[in-house]
């Protein structure tokens, strides 16, 4: 499609999160990217629409060192809420980041209710837009507990009822949306902890948090590459994106409020799964810190792109786009194919670089000019066609 036709059909990404309006579905998930409100308003020059702040709690605490690192497929950290006071928090960073171009959505972490609802009241009060509550991070207990001894226990993952009493109690003291943020760790039981939180009155989920407690090791020291008693992090990124898209997806099916779906958007092809997985929002992090702020744009361009190139009217056309193709599998008889196809070769886009062929384990491939199949040997298992660099195999169970 020509750049000028791209022109004419822009697509408006703006729409409303839990009754308040957004110019686009992307959100800057807490981080150090949101640590104070001076950050929140230069980053806001981005473009995202909203951007969730350092978590803020009662009692902050210094992070340890060192506290990030870039591992293969992913990211870890052992960072806990903001390093600064929940006043200076309200009295001031909320408000010079209200100054900024993009909503503020104050996220608050409480260790008791009436704590939590004191931090709740104070973040309306500062002129936050939404409340996002954190739920349980995966490697703050180990931390805590070697400052404090006995002051925290491991993080709660079966049990929903407290979060969904504090969050209905919550909801009797603020006007403005409140968010619980899911850590990854919640991905067996995430339709319970849904329900739970939609029934107490939770105006949307987001999903998810890190997952761990996890452990990355200098091969040259013996050290943990992270600070603290054991090295110990929370992993976010690329690794955790296939696990919290089935979060997002069993979540949406299952609840009627929306979903920010979080975890591993580095690119906007990224966003698109997120969308297609029924989120309706979707949050970026560590590609912020890996990639810098410039990534915000790129992906919106790339969003935009997409929708255009395909056809779309509209963002709303593609959000749940998955759960409607698995029920047409259902429709047509088609959820339990057994009977292998064959793969297609694109004569064009191949270029014979023998990857396909390395990767068969059943020795179906053969690379001269191009790749061939052999229809006797291949299993239909689809690998080749998700490691083909040029997009040159092809093969669709459920066409009609």
């Amino acid at each position: 499609m020509k750049q000028e036709e791209m022109e004419r059909m822009e697509i408006d990404l703006s729409l409303k999160l839990a009754g308040v309006e957004l110019k686009n579905p992307i959100i800057v998930s807490a981080s150090e990217f949101s640590r104070r409100g001076a950050v929140i308003k230069e980053i806001s020059k981005y473009g995202p629409a909203a951007i969730v702040t350092k978590t803020i709690v009662a009692q902050p605490v210094p992070h340890v060192r060192p506290c990030y690192a870039a591992i293969e497929g992913g990211f870890i950290n052992c960072v806990s809420g903001s390093d600064i006071s929940a006043e200076q928090w309200f009295k001031e960073e909320i408000r010079v980041a209200k100054e900024g171009e993009a909503k503020v959505i104050a996220s608050i972490a409480g260790r008791f209710l009436e704590e939590s609802l004191e931090l709740a009241r104070k973040a309306e009060e500062a002129g936050a837009d939404m409340i996002e509550y954190a739920t349980a991070c995966p490697h703050l207990a180990e931390i805590y507990n070697a400052m404090f001894p006995g002051s925290m226990g491991p993080p709660e993952v079966h049990n929903p009822e407290p979060l969904a009493k504090t969050l209905a109690e919550i909801k009797k003291v603020v006007s403005i949306p409140v968010i619980p943020k899911f850590s990854a760790i919640f991905y067996i039981d995430a339709v319970k902890w849904a329900k739970a939180a939609e029934a107490a009155g939770a105006d949307a989920i987001a999903a998810a948090d890190a997952l761990g407690p996890v452990l990355q090791i200098n091969i040259e020291t013996g050290q943990p590459l992270l600070g603290g008693p054991k090295g110990s992090g929370g992993l976010t990124g690329s690794a955790i994106k296939p696990l919290v898209l089935k979060m997002v997806l069993d979540i949406a099916e299952n609840v009627n409020i929306p979903v920010i779906g979080v975890g591993g958007i580095s690119k906007w092809k990224d966003a698109i799964e997120y969308f297609m997985a029924g989120a309706r929002c979707v949050g970026l992090a560590t590609a912020v810190h890996v990639k810098g702020p410039s990534i915000i744009p790129q992906i919106l361009d790339g969003i935009k792109k997409f929708l255009v190139e395909k056809g779309y009217s509209s963002l709303d056309e593609i959000i749940g786009l998955t759960s409607r193709k698995i029920k047409e599998r259902e429709i047509k008889g088609k959820q339990l194919i057994t009977t292998p196809k064959v793969p297609a070769i694109d004569a064009v886009k191949c270029n014979a670089c023998g990857l396909c062929q390395r990767a068969c384990i059943y020795g179906a491939i053969s690379v001269e000019d191009i790749a061939r199949v052999d229809p006797s040997k291949c299993f239909g298992c689809g690998l080749c066609v998700t490691i083909c660099p040029t997009k040159a195999i092809s093969l669709d169970y459920y066409e009609d």
